[in-house]
């Protein structure tokens, strides 16, 4: 499946993965986190593992990145996506390549003039329409009343009915004071051209990005330039560019309550964000922090520089006809800064050392090479087409990472110059942490090819992988495939019919492997540092693993292409079954050996789906055409074998033997007792209780979607194009950790959901939710939801100029353009966004955005 880069270059999207969304089949692409630049979760044909990567690679001109980088490459700068699915087609990458693979083209120069191109535009993102439904401070000075009058009688914190009557008024939106509309916008130069020896592409960005939660930003500045040259029977490739981007981002961890996006949920709406000094309102009367403080009061920045250059060399040897050779060579160089501040009147303070502030700084520095040569041939005799190629590969990676972490910061000075320096007589003794690692993959394989009359095609690959994680003795695996097509309407019994312009049938078979486990060290023992009474030693913190060898997927692909109606109704069709034997799986181990488990090699899993791509030309002329597209997939996992297991239990999600992977086992929650206001839960055979006990916990469902997609349509009438596009995902469920803790009448004392004046509160009262007095339980499936949504995903209007008026401008386009971005879902999810890769939406978690852009075009 291929995806054109002039179809979502527009789009003010920093991470460039997100612009494939809804766009082809097979690709499940799930947004983790709305924070300017964050990466999201892509899978391609299901997850292949449990513990081990389940991400795609992604090969950039030839040289792999990591999904973490991406907010340094500006997507205006793509020609094509290629998304790789089956094991045929993945073959050129190995083991690297076991959950897929997205080929990225960047725009090359033209045999041309030189041409230039500046593209602007503006735009203002912010929350989605449904907020947080939180009582009103009226509400919860009634309910704060009514929790504890059987207790105290009276008012918990002891005010007059005045003073209630006056806080019932306050009511401060705290997600107004949290959040803003944030600003976007973005500057693109380029220039192209050549002749027909040498061409080059260069192009530079400035983009920058507010973050909807207050002082949250992402400021991007990239350059490229790549250059081809040719000279008699050698051609010369380079590619280069560079990114430097600045991320000022807030913690999502939903674990610690002054956290910003999880105090903000908790503070009481009667109180104001700053005191009649100006100064912060520190704490509610509950207890409850301030957001604000920390928000302002702790920074967390990463400076990142990304650069990735490359050297190609192609050489058609004379002397033997269709004998060519190929070598590149690559690099990925990511350098990560990372500064953390917190201020001594924060509340982080509270657990620093010496509680006087402090200041980390950390640096994280990546470096992959990645070297490919291989010897070609290709031979056409009458109606036989040969191609065959050996390829050997190295890739070796490098990562080194440094920290400091300095105390004392009670000066002006809120930096690194402000630290200070600890002695026996105070306790802001620094910490110091520092690591590298290494590891590497080899590679020897041939890629074989072979058509008849381009009627009848045959496609054989062979490799031989060897990974540096994995065990002596197991280090290196064999792998291979087959694939075979026929193009049906190059067949005499086809000629002079008139349905079909284009009929292929195809299929393929073959393996790959997946050593993307742990660490780079996975397979030995490796000791860490601990300290006893502040004396330093060394602890057991992996055991060694003799026998953890590779994952392997067995991949069955069978499709068709076609084109009917003179072209007008295209399609692809495809059905495949992914087996992934080796599953790696976390075996519990006795505490006597030092660990509480290791990862091994001990389970299978199976992978089977359906894709399909239709595009149909309603009207096609030359001065206005209109088309409509839709992509669905269906997939369906299943556990076969757990190593003598029948199932692995991760908190409310389990693998079990017969089950989809990641299901859901939670208790039932069966409503509420409208006699006595107990909540009520189901036992594992289907009875009510109003005991409960973890061991009634059942599958309901899974946290992988079932089904997902996109479609949409494209207008275009002279100059004039709109093109509109939905994405969906259904058949999953998601756990609401965030109305869990809302509906928790045992925190009276904290911002509390609506929902809670439904809750019981004399005999006969039938509702959902229990008497504040029942005993309260997060894990039942009161708060498991449905992850269904349709989501208008981009609507884009543009207008180009005439070209008689451009050119009297001597302009050789002008185009003007607005676009919105996730502009409307319909969902039944109580909460900001059903959307979450994780099965889990904690309530810390920075949510999604809609954007509405404008901008412009002009070439010269």
């Amino acid at each position: 499946a291929k995806v054109s880069g002039q179809e979502v270059r527009l789009q003010p999207i920093a991470s460039f993965e997100q612009l494939l969304q809804g766009k082809t089949p097979g690709v499940l692409i799930q947004s983790q986190s709305g924070q300017p630049g964050s990466a999201a979760a892509v899978t391609i044909r299901g997850r292949g593992s449990v513990l081990g990567g389940t991400e795609p690679l992604y090969i950039v001109d030839g040289i792999q990145i990591t999904a973490s980088d991406f907010q340094g490459i500006n997507p205006a700068d793509i020609e094509t996506y290629n998304i790789l699915k089956d094991a045929v087609a993945t073959a050129q990458y190995g083991s690297r390549g076991a959950n897929g693979v997205i080929v990225i083209t960047t725009r090359r120069g033209q045999n041309t003039k030189t041409r230039f191109n500046y593209d602007f535009q503006y735009g203002v993102q912010a929350l989605p329409k449904n907020k947080l439904d939180l009582l009103t401070s009226a509400e919860h000075i009634e309910y704060e009343l009514n929790y504890d009058r059987p207790f105290y009688g009276v008012n918990p914190f002891g005010w007059t009915q005045a003073e209630s009557d006056s806080l019932g008024k306050v009511n401060v939106d705290w997600e107004d004071v949290m959040f803003r509309k944030a600003k976007t916008q973005q500057h693109i130069l380029s220039a192209t051209g050549g002749n027909d020896r040498t061409r080059f592409f260069l192009s530079g960005s400035v983009f920058k990005q507010e973050g909807l939660v207050r002082t949250t930003s992402l400021d991007r500045y990239t350059g490229r330039a790549n250059l081809d040259h040719t000279t008699g029977n050698l051609k010369i490739g380079l590619t280069t560019s560079v990114g430097y981007s600045t991320f000022t981002g807030t913690s999502e961890n939903d674990n610690v309550i002054t956290t910003p996006l999880n105090a903000f949920r908790w503070i009481m709406p009667y109180v104001t964000p700053y005191g009649p000094d100006g100064d912060f309102n520190r704490d509610d009367p509950g207890g409850n922090p301030n957001p604000l403080v920390d928000l302002y009061l702790t920074t967390n920045k990463n400076k990142q520089i990304k650069a990735l250059g490359s050297v190609s060399l192609d050489y058609k040897i004379p002397f033997v006809r269709g004998l060519s050779v190929r070598t590149l060579w690559g690099v990925d160089f990511t350098d990560n800064q990372n500064e953390n501040y917190v201020d001594e009147n924060s509340y982080s303070n509270d657990v620093v050392q010496g509680s006087a502030g402090a200041f980390t700084t950390a640096s994280v520095r990546r470096t992959r090479f990645t070297g490919t040569t291989s010897l070609n041939y290709e031979k056409r005799s009458g109606d036989h087409n040969f191609g065959a190629g050996a390829f050997l590969e190295s890739i070796k990676r490098r990562t080194n990472s440094f920290g400091f972490t300095g105390y004392g910061l009670t000066g002006p000075l809120k930096n690194a110059a402000g630290i200070t320096q600890g002695n026996s007589s105070n306790t802001f003794s620094a910490n110091v942490t520092g690591n590298q690692n290494e590891e590497a993959i080899i590679s020897y394989f041939f890629i074989g090819n072979y058509d008849y009359k381009g009627r009848y095609f045959l496609n054989l690959t062979g490799r031989r992988d060897g990974s540096s994680r994995l065990a002596p003795g197991y280090k290196f695996v064999n792998y291979g495939g087959v694939g075979i097509g026929w193009l049906v309407t190059e067949e005499e019994f086809m000629k002079g019919q008139g349905v079909f312009n284009n009929l292929r049938l195809k299929a393929s078979y073959g393996s790959s492997g997946n050593s993307s486990i742990g660490n780079s060290y996975e397979a030995i023992e490796q000791f860490g540092p601990i300290s006893y009474n502040g004396v330093g030693g060394l602890r057991l913190i992996n055991i060694k693993k003799p026998g953890l060898t590779w994952e392997t997927r067995q991949t069955l692909n069978l499709g068709t292409e076609f084109s009917l109606f003179n072209s007008r109704l295209t399609g692809v069709v495809e059905a495949y079954s992914a087996n992934t034997n080796g599953l790696y799986l976390n075996r519990q181990l006795s505490s006597t050996n030092g660990v509480g488990s290791i990862v091994t090699n001990m389970g299978k899993l199976r992978n089977r789906g359906l894709e399909i791509s239709l595009d149909y030309a309603i009207i096609k002329n030359n001065n206005f055409s209109w088309n409509v597209n839709v992509n669905w997939t269906g997939n369906k996992s299943k556990i076969v074998e757990l190593d003598g297991n029948e199932q692995n239990i991760q908190g409310i999600s389990i693998n079990k033997i017969g089950q989809p992977l990641n299901s859901v086992y939670i208790v039932r929650y069966a409503g509420v007792n409208p006699e006595n206001g107990e909540a009520q839960y189901l036992t594992k055979d289907g009875k009510k209780t109003e005991t409960y006990d973890p061991d009634d916990a059942v599958i309901i469902g899974q946290f992988d979607p079932k089904g997902f997609g996109g479609f949409g349509t494209n207008l275009s009438f002279r100059g004039i194009e709109l093109s509109v596009l939905f994405n969906y995902q259904y058949g999953h469920k998601v756990y609401n950790n965030a109305r869990a803790d809302l509906e928790n009448p045992e925190y009276w004392y904290s911002g509390l959901n609506r929902s809670l004046l439904r809750e019981w509160k004399q005999a006969g009262d039938v509702t959902d939710i229990p008497s504040s007095f029942s005993d309260f339980q997060y894990s039942t499936s009161r708060f498991i939801e449905s992850g269904d949504f349709l989501r208008l995903r981009n609507v884009m209007l543009s207008y180009s100029l005439p070209k008689s008026l451009t050119d009297r401008m001597q302009l050789s386009g002008i185009r003007f353009f607005v676009q919105g971005q996730n502009l409307y879902t319909w969902h039944k999810f109580l909460g900001y966004d059903p959307e979450v890769a994780t099965g889990a939406l904690t309530g810390a978690q920075y949510p999604a955005l809609k954007a509405f852009t404008a901008g412009i075009s002009v070439g010269f």
